[in-house]
């Protein structure tokens, strides 16, 4: 017994006026993306790399889902892994709070 599948495109009753409209609001429905640039050593980017390979995705979609991991989990206050914490204490991460903050930290001096 052979059944044969016959194809039916989906938008074929749309008008081109109305495959247009529709493709447009998929469109405006995509989350918008900022383009940075970003130094780091090239051993890291390698690693960064071959991490992405093992896990099937180009290597600035893996990096995009490190930074979203990394810092929800700042946010939501997460305790620290196990692994990090046979290390002993450590001490915290105080971020400035103003960019007058960060520049005197460079520049402790002035």
């Amino acid at each position: 017994m052979s059944r044969q599948f016959t194809w039916t495109d989906p938008f074929d009753d749309m008008s081109d006026e109305e495959f247009d409209k529709h493709v447009a609001k998929l469109f405006r429905k995509r989350s918008r993306t900022t383009a940075v640039s970003l130094r780091i050593p090239p051993d890291l980017l390698g690693r960064v790399k071959r991490q992405a390979a093992r896990a099937g995705v180009p290597y600035q979609t893996f990096m995009k889902g490190l930074l979203e991991a990394g810092i929800a989990r700042l946010e939501r206050g997460a305790p620290r892994s196990k692994r990090s914490a046979l290390r002993g204490p450590q001490k915290p991460i105080r971020l400035p709070r103003s960019a007058a903050e960060l520049v005197r930290q460079e520049r402790p001096n002035r």
